[in-house]
């Protein structure tokens, strides 16, 4: 079956493998602590409040630079396996969808396919040992398949942005 067949499209559709490197790194922090300063850490990207600008660019641009951080990322969205299952069997797990719209709109501007990669995800959880793990598939692998180096650039940032912000938070907890 050819990949346009899925959808009973009659044309080939592009199918094309890419190399993802995967980052899994366990923390020192308890999840509780760890999840509460990565949090606290995010700038929280609010639509309502975006829409309430009316979508006048000044004041997008001025509400976005607000909610950055030293970080350079804004949470866009929190999935929870609370959100998912019952409370009996539950486990501590978060999938945290972060990025930079600044960033986003950049390389979106360079390759629109480029968007399919936004929110970055990072995904937190507890190991039945109780140690706590951070996993990201890194940014610079995804985005690479662009060809592009001001993409790449960009990832590159925001793999830097990442990093900081999962030593921040571990940092703070290791403090405490």
């Amino acid at each position: 079956m050819q990949t346009g067949e899925l959808w009973g499209i009659k044309k080939k559709g592009m199918k094309k493998s890419i190399i993802v490197e995967h980052i899994s790194v366990e923390i020192a922090s308890s999840f509780d602590h760890f999840t509460f300063h990565l949090e606290k850490a995010l700038g929280i990207l609010r639509p309502s409040e975006l829409k309430a600008l009316g979508a006048v660019p000044a004041s997008m641009a001025y509400y976005l630079k607000s909610i950055y951080n030293e970080n350079g990322l804004v949470l866009f969205n929190i999935l929870s396996q609370d959100d998912l299952s019952d409370k009996e069997n539950s486990r501590k797990i978060k999938q945290y969808q972060v990025g930079n719209p600044a960033i986003m709109c950049r390389m979106t501007a360079k390759h629109r396919s480029a968007g399919l990669y936004f929110p970055i995800k990072l995904l937190v959880y507890e190991k039945p040992d109780r140690k706590v793990v951070v996993e990201y598939d890194l940014p610079s692998s995804l985005f690479k398949r662009f060809n592009n180096p001001e993409i790449l650039s960009d990832a590159m940032i925001l793999e830097n942005h990442l990093v900081k912000l999962i030593r921040l938070a571990d940092k703070e907890n290791i403090e405490h």
